[in-house]
């Protein structure tokens, strides 16, 4: 990632749902008016008692009803459990509910960086809307599938919260709103790359013990932040035995920016001097860094020494090159959060060694969240991908 976007919001593993809960929002008001203005014409046609109590009747009904929001877990689909262990802490983390009693492969989403909770809730000056930070269209694809969805929270984060603006619909800032969120102390003080592999494993070892795999596949499946996660837990669980990575880093996370500074003099942005300047100061910070692994006090663009120090511990493509099992990666040949050419470079050294496991798909054009701009008009390839992964899976 670019070190103008380390602090990006990008907790929704490709799919926010702000935009559709606006729209539900809008259309149960215009749906509220309609259904109004018949009540009014019904007037002429009915005695002024009948009128009273149907009018009471669907007042009441409307806001309790219509405008009922899913903020629990079970309103989204999903159930939740929990694992109490003396190093981690408090382990949240969630299982779709379609027939529960049935043993299934497993499909675990480890999702994007922040800690933020799963369903954040934002009620302004005469609206509300929701937005789901965990991939409700990837859950819908892997439970058709057959699969049992798998998802953790993060430490110390509730499944849901509310956030509270003085602004109307109109005037509202999505981005700085959940940008601004703050991340418990706790999420703080726990938060590494191995505090993600060790509670997966976790979860992995509960479900097991508890009758619900089926003995065949599990896999697990990154994106951003969850794409460099995933190869580290693939390395450290021989359970696992697929993995999909989508928008992620292959090589260490800083030399992102080290290069996006060089790109910036390249198309003369910037003199090479004060590109030479900014590196120079990012790699002091950078070694900062590395000299307190553990630092959870100092923060570095919108996270902990801690949580930079363990995601640059070991680049991914190191881990990567350790597995035999079945890889999908998909980059956004267009990303500016997660540049592609770390990942053209997993695919060179997957080469070099004669590695046939890694199944590389560019996404040409793409972004960060594989939208592409096609004819002037946006066009997310989201769904297209699933259906890929989905057969790749089958063979």
């Amino acid at each position: 990632m670019l070190p103008t976007e380390w602090a990006e919001f990008e907790p929704y593993g490709g799919n926010l749902i702000l935009i559709s809960s606006l729209k539900v929002r809008c259309q149960s008001r215009v749906l509220f008016w309609l259904i109004l203005q018949t009540v009014l014409m019904i007037i002429n046609y009915m005695s002024y008692p009948k009128l009273s109590f149907l009018l009471i009747s669907f007042l009441a009904y409307f806001p309790i009803h219509l405008m009922a929001q899913p903020l629990a877990p079970g309103d989204n689909g999903l159930k939740e459990y929990t694992i109490k262990d003396p190093s981690l802490g408090l382990i949240r983390f969630y299982t779709d509910t379609e027939k529960l009693q049935k043993r299934m492969p497993f499909f675990i989403e480890v999702n994007g960086s922040g800690g933020l909770p799963l369903c954040i809730y934002i009620r302004g000056k005469g609206f509300s809307t929701l937005s789901n930070t965990f991939n409700t269209q990837l859950k819908d694809e892997v439970t058709k599938r057959h699969f049992r969805y798998i998802i953790l929270g993060k430490p110390g984060t509730s499944f849901c919260d509310t956030i509270t603006t003085n602004d109307d619909i109109r005037h509202f800032d999505q981005h700085t709103l959940i940008s601004n969120y703050k991340f418990s102390a706790e999420y703080n003080r726990r938060l590494s790359l191995d505090w993600r592999v060790s509670a997966t494993k976790k979860v992995i070892t509960y479900l097991i013990g508890h009758g619900f795999w089926d003995n065949t596949k599990i896999v697990a499946y990154g994106y951003s932040e969850g794409a460099q996660v995933v190869p580290a837990l693939a390395v450290a669980d021989k359970r696992i035995s697929h993995i999909v990575t989508i928008a992620g880093s292959g090589l260490n996370q800083f030399y992102d920016g080290i290069i996006a500074w060089r790109i910036k003099a390249a198309k003369g942005e910037l003199t090479q001097q004060q590109a030479q300047d900014s590196i120079d100061a990012e790699l002091k910070q950078i070694k900062d860094i590395y000299l307190q692994p553990g630092n959870t006090q100092l923060q570095y663009s919108g996270h902990s020494y801690k949580r930079w120090a363990s995601f640059g511990h070991v680049p991914p493509f190191e881990e990567l090159r350790k597995l035999n099992i079945p890889i999908y990666m998909i980059a956004g040949t267009a990303d500016e959060n997660s540049p592609v050419y770390g990942l053209d470079y997993v695919q060179l050294d997957f080469i070099r060694l004669g590695k046939n496991n890694l199944t590389y798909e560019p996404c040409v054009g793409c972004d960060h969240y594989l939208n592409s701009t096609q004819h002037g008009k946006t066009v997310n390839h989201t769904a297209e991908y699933f259906e890929k992964i989905f057969r790749w899976l089958a063979k």
